[in-house]
């Protein structure tokens, strides 16, 4: 709980806080007091004059700070000084303002303010003392000054024979900069290691700042700006440079500030230029040459090895290890021979004998090795040989890949090779055995048919009232079925035999035209239309065959045709990826695929109700085509026509 004065303290507080800006209270300072308006304007505007003085002031100390920053000490004393002036000004300003507006209470808060200021600069003012009295007179600074540059000069003199010398017979470039005057020395040297002459570069900073690589140069201007403000010794870096072919060079550069102001910036730097371009690529390729081979190593996923000349094992990856079961340390106290299988070292031996001997540069291997758990691991072996520059040899570099179950494969696929040439053997038999009966049986029932249709046919003479009756007419008609079945399946026994047709070379307009000739009286019922474009004119086929397929599609098109529209068939040829394609395509009644797709070329499969078919033609075409090894295919949409393609 707060005491009665307490509360009223903080009561008071918030008054003044919430009236801060109110006049409330207080007369305006014109009507305060006896002022004439001389008086009253002479008080105001010295006022105003001191507001702006204070106000200028601090901006001048401002502009000062800014420029100097780098070089001014006890920065921190001159911000509080800008702080007390403007504080004081602002002050003044209150006081030409109580004029009119009577804000006592902005005015009390404003001198609030300013009091805590000047305190604050006063504290630090008195902190900052000893040091103040410590700095050294501008004599007494000028006098070290001097003292230092003669005995830098003294310095100089003696090892300005040495350095000529050293950039002579070092072949550096030099430079010399004059920060103020923005110009740069730059030695005949220096340009020769660009690719220029003497005369083509200026004395200019721009000449050495537009060369520098676009990658390099804030990082090179970093370290040089930091060297000039004092925070680093003589610098040495490295960094690219244009040449005058366009190419980029690696330079080694070192410099160093060799003249300050009185203030410490920097006046003057010297350098030198040395190419390293070579040396940075060759410690590019030496460093990918480390990284690719450590990766390899490390990494691969076949085994790698060094192999010492006596056998021992030098260093294995981790690949090596996991393909025999030892781990690093326990191969290293082995050799090659301990796990080589008996049967395999002596001619490996011999490899190595003739690799020392310097008769052969490398040779490859099949052989096994012992794995940890005592199993035989089949391993192709790659081996080279590194000599040292003193002829002596260094070590082996051995790779090993597995190739155990290559080689059980392997075996297994001579296995399964003859296993499959037997049953060929055997396959082929049957099937000769098979097509030989089928031969038989189809030719020997083609005479007791033909011989009950013919009884059939001299039945009505003998029994004239027979041809009425419904079981003869049956009967008759089984056996024409049963003979043209019979016929059917001895043309497909001929396809299926005859498969050392000679093939020659078939012209397919030809072909075409004599279709026509045969499907002449249909093609003028329909008025229907051949259309050809044949980019392949020729085509090397049997021509009985190639006859019979373009007779089977020409006519199929031609019978179902549609009701509505003038036929027209559309044969066409042409390479499809160096395959010949042969089309015949018609805007008939087409085939509903959807529902019968997967029975187009079966035997005995018809499509449309009404017309004088017997599904053989599509199966009879399917058997001559696969039978040399072709495909037929068909793409058809229903009342619109079929396309069929005849890839051969």
């Amino acid at each position: 709980m707060y005491t009665n004065s307490e509360i009223a303290l903080i009561s008071s507080f918030a008054d003044f806080l919430r009236d801060l800006f109110s006049p409330t209270g207080f007369p305006a300072r014109w009507v305060c007091g006896q002022w004439t308006p001389f008086h009253g304007w002479l008080y105001i505007l010295s006022s105003l004059a001191i507001w702006l003085a204070y106000f200028a002031i601090p901006g001048i100390l401002y502009y000062f700070l800014h420029k100097r920053k780098r070089e001014l000490p006890f920065t921190g004393l001159f911000w509080l000084f800008i702080a007390f002036i403007f504080a004081c000004g602002l002050t003044h300003l209150a006081d030409s303002v109580m004029f009119w507006l009577p804000a006592y209470r902005v005015s009390a808060l404003l001198l609030l303010v300013t009091a805590v200021v000047s305190w604050a600069t006063v504290i630090a003012l008195f902190r900052v003392l000893p040091k103040l009295l410590a700095l050294q007179t501008p004599a007494q600074v000028e006098a070290l000054l001097q003292q230092r540059f003669e005995t830098l000069t003294a310095e100089l003199q003696q090892s300005e024979e040495r350095q000529q010398f050293a950039l002579a017979s070092g072949q550096l470039g030099v430079w010399d900069w004059d920060v103020a005057g923005n110009k740069v020395f730059f030695s005949k040297r220096w340009k020769e290691m660009l690719g220029y002459a003497d005369s083509e570069i200026e004395s200019d900073f721009a000449e050495w700042h537009k060369r520098v690589h676009p990658d390099d140069k804030d990082p090179m201007l970093r370290e040089v700006e930091r060297h000039m403000a004092g925070e680093t010794p003589p610098y040495r870096t490295e960094y690219r440079m244009r040449c005058k072919d366009g190419n980029y060079k690696w330079i080694g550069t070192a410099g160093m500030v060799t003249q300050r102001s009185a203030t410490g910036a920097a006046l003057r730097l010297v350098g030198t230029h040395e190419d390293i371009h070579a040396q940075k690529v060759f410690q590019e390729m030496l460093r990918l040459s480390e990284s690719t081979f450590s990766s390899a190593f490390h990494f691969s996923g076949i085994g790698i090895a060094f192999v010492t000349p006596t056998g021992g094992w030098a260093d294995v990856n981790p690949a090596l290890c996991q393909l025999l079961g030892y781990s690093r340390a326990e191969f290293l106290k082995l050799t090659f021979q301990d796990i080589t299988h008996p049967d395999d070292l002596e001619v490996d031996l011999g490899y190595v004998r003739q690799m020392l001997a310097k008769e052969i540069n490398t040779y490859k291997l099949e052989k096994r090795y012992i794995h940890k758990n005592g199993q035989f691991v089949w391993a192709l072996l790659t081996v080279s040989l590194v000599w040292g520059t003193d002829d002596v040899p260094q070590f082996f570099i051995s790779q090993i890949v597995d190739i155990t179950q290559t080689k059980h494969l392997i075996g297994a696929l001579e296995r399964n090779n003859e296993a499959l040439h037997i049953g060929a053997v055997e396959l082929e038999s049957k099937l000769g055995q098979l097509e030989e009966f089928n031969n038989i049986v189809a030719h020997n029932l083609r005479g007791p048919a033909g011989n009950l249709q013919a009884l059939l046919g001299l039945l009505p003479k003998s029994v004239p009232d027979i041809g009425d009756n419904k079981v003869y007419q049956m009967l008759n008609q089984a056996s024409s079925n049963l003979q043209a079945t019979l016929g059917e399946l001895m043309q497909v026994l001929q396809v299926r035999l005859n498969k050392e047709i000679p093939f020659e070379d078939c012209e397919v307009a030809r072909l075409l035209a004599t279709i026509t000739v045969a499907l002449g009286v249909q093609m003028a019922e329909k008025k229907a239309v051949i259309e050809q474009d044949l980019r392949v004119p020729v085509i090397h086929y049997p021509k009985i065959y190639l006859d019979s397929i373009l007779y089977n599609l020409v006519s199929n098109a031609l019978k179902y045709t549609h009701p509505t529209r003038r036929p027209v068939i559309k044969v066409s040829t042409h390479l499809d990826d160096g395959q010949l394609v042969l089309t015949v395509q018609d805007n008939g009644l087409g085939i509903d695929l959807a529902k019968y797709g997967g029975q187009v070329f079966k035997l005995h499969k018809v499509f449309h109700a009404g017309f004088d078919s017997r599904g053989v033609g599509l199966f009879m075409t399917k058997n001559q085509i696969e039978t040399l090894g072709g495909k037929i295919s068909v793409a058809s949409v229903p009342g619109e026509g079929a396309a069929f393609s005849v890839r051969f």
